[in-house]
């Protein structure tokens, strides 16, 4: 996984990674370099008022590698929450950027959707202004409903292409989800929606002024040109924002305004690594403290994050907590907060984290609700394996398995009557002390 090192902003449950135009295509370049599976979302408005209601999307933009913020109202938006997005990096500008990086270093792009004349016109744009661009196929499918595309005839004609970057124009929300669904299947290091850009760079569409552009008016001149398509949606828009965005402000706005340094203490108690945050969680403290929550979880920690002593938290924040949920969730560990303070905890639910993030009044209660791991035990070639305990990995030889196996569900009876527990190997001498002793933990 590409580590950006750049913190995001949480703007109505979604985080906008805090990235530059430059920054942009230097982690696009990663992703290819690295191989596997990148999701790349360019948001507006229209996507974060849509993954209001539609929580299939906004499980999609929470699981992208990156969600860019194309549109200045969320530059303007981060601005009123204490964060500052960078700048605004727009689909319809990142297209043509990408065709520059094909044409410079061979990347393959494969074009999907829009029509065939937007995607045709599209590639002589690119490789008319951007000599040498690889256009490694294009395809325009039949406009249907998600569910009635004939999604092997175009899954195979990309895996025929081998693109390293896939540029879907199918419109928001079809093509985040249409990425989404195929994430095991891709075989492409990165993909982006890309909403009408073809249309734009194909001169299909004209683009509003420079100033029209940076003055966040070009809403106003797209529906100049297709009102009766354009004039419901924007106004849905704005009566969104309206609605939900006002209460994450005034919510950021009541938190103290006095900052302090953060102080990040940790422990083991039992199944979990319990970080108590003392103070402001925002700012230069932010990447330690994902560093310290994400070596927990990769550990096989289980997290819960102790807030009672914690008197802020930024847009920045808790668009890391959002980062983090997808990385726990990745490893089937759970992400706990415990301890907030009313105030804070209408941080939380106006930023529209109180459904995908779990909370307890106390940690005592987020530790007790924990789901046991049912099977800790890993086998490892024919001599050794592993059992997973407390979060920490411990060597086993193979023929002890089934005796740890039975004392790890004796464990579980005892953890939940709270008694403290010790698990030790049924061949013990002889051996190295984590063999002696697997582990011990207090189920306190």
């Amino acid at each position: 996984m590409i580590e950006l090192g750049e913190t995001s902003v949480a703007i109505l449950g979604v985080a906008i990674n805090n990235l530059t135009m430059q920054e942009v295509l230097t982690a696009v370049e990663a992703q290819i370099a690295e191989g596997g599976f990148h999701q790349i979302a360019t948001a507006n408005v229209d996507f974060l008022i849509n993954s209001v209601h539609d929580e299939e999307l906004r499980e999609t933009l929470v699981r992208c590698d990156i969600v860019l913020a194309d549109g200045m109202p969320l530059v303007w938006a981060s601005r009123l929450l204490g964060t500052r997005l960078k700048e605004r990096v727009a689909g319809v500008d990142l297209v043509p950027q990408l065709a520059k990086l094909s044409a410079q270093h061979g990347y393959r792009i494969f074009l999907l959707g829009a029509s065939e004349e937007s995607s045709a016109g599209t590639a002589n744009w690119m490789q008319t202004n951007f000599p040498g661009t690889c256009i490694a196929g294009r395809y325009s499918p039949n406009h249907q409903p998600l569910e009635e595309m004939d999604q092997e005839n175009i899954l195979s004609r990309i895996d025929e292409a081998k693109p390293d970057i896939l540029l879907v124009a199918f419109g928001n929300p079809k093509q985040e989800k249409w990425i989404a669904m195929h994430r095991h299947r891709l075989k492409v290091p990165v993909c982006i929606g890309v909403g009408g850009s073809f249309d734009f760079l194909s001169g299909g569409v004209s683009r509003a002024p420079l100033w029209m552009q940076r003055n966040a008016l070009e809403w106003l001149y797209r529906t100049i040109q297709e009102p009766s398509r354009l004039a419901k949606r924007y106004a849905s828009n704005f009566v969104g924002l309206l609605r939900y965005l006002p209460a994450q402000i005034v919510a950021m706005a009541m938190q103290t305004k006095r900052r302090s340094q953060v102080q990040i203490t940790n422990e083991i108690i039992g199944p979990a690594k319990v970080l108590r945050i003392d103070g402001h969680l925002t700012g230069a403290q932010l990447p330690r403290f994902e560093t310290d929550v994400r070596s927990a979880i990769v550990s096989g920690s289980h997290v819960v994050l102790d807030m009672s002593s914690t008197a802020y938290i930024g847009a920045d924040a808790l668009g890391t907590l959002i980062r983090l949920l997808t990385v726990a969730r990745s490893r089937k560990r759970e992400l706990w907060i415990a301890g907030l303070h009313p105030f804070l905890l209408r941080v939380v639910r106006a930023a529209r984290l109180d459904h995908s993030i779990r909370m307890a009044p106390r940690v005592e209660e987020a530790l007790r609700r924990i789901e046991p791991d049912l099977a800790p035990i890993h086998q490892f070639g024919k001599d050794w394996a592993f059992c997973r305990i407390g979060g920490q990995l411990v060597p086993i030889h193979a023929h002890e398995v089934p005796d740890v196996y039975r004392q790890v569900k004796q464990m579980l009876k005892l953890r939940a009557m709270g008694e403290p527990i010790s698990i030790m190997s049924s061949d013990s001498e002889d051996k190295e002390p984590l063999i002696r002793e697997l582990i011990a933990v207090d189920a306190g």
